[in-house]
């Protein structure tokens, strides 16, 4: 019994000095950047969060780096205020579809079954216009403690 009650605190104690590395630093924000357009044009559907979000991933690879994987739904009539991914990611979208609009680059439409990669320190913004939900899957690669997204418009719910 004894034996049983210190490999839990052994692994108590992993844990505790983990925390700071496994927690998971998805979203920062920094509305002072007030971006509101891309491309000089003003985006469709009203802001909003993810729902129903899942962490599927979340885990330190072999090159010291933090992956981080997603599913979550972005709400018909919705999109995600205008950021930057510092490093990049990518985007799969499972169900319904979603359009991607980037600085620099046409609007791009993806229905389901399709991926797209958001390049680093672009920014950008992705609108569900359809009429059903759509699910989709996001993946990104970061140093540690590093977020994934930084959310660069103003008002942006999830940036309170």
């Amino acid at each position: 019994m004894e034996k049983r009650k210190m490999i839990r605190t052994i692994l108590l104690s992993i844990a505790i000095a983990l925390a700071p590395v496994t927690a998971f630093a998805y979203l920062e924000c920094n509305p002072k950047a007030n971006v509101t357009t891309i491309n000089g044009v003003g985006l469709p559907g009203k802001m909003a969060t993810l729902v129903d979000s899942e962490i599927m991933i979340d885990t330190i690879i072999a090159s010291g780096e933090r992956l981080t994987v997603e599913k979550a739904v972005r709400k018909a009539g919705t999109r995600v205020g205008i950021h930057v991914h510092k490093y990049g990611g990518w985007t799969c979208v499972l169900e319904g579809a979603m359009t991607d609009f980037a600085e620099g680059m046409p609007p791009m439409y993806y229905p389901a079954g399709t991926c797209y990669y958001m390049p680093p320190n672009t920014p950008m913004s992705t609108s569900n216009m359809g009429s059903v939900d759509a699910v989709i899957q996001d993946t990104f690669i970061t140093p540690v403690n590093e977020p994934s997204i930084t959310i660069i418009e103003p008002n942006y719910p999830g940036c309170k």
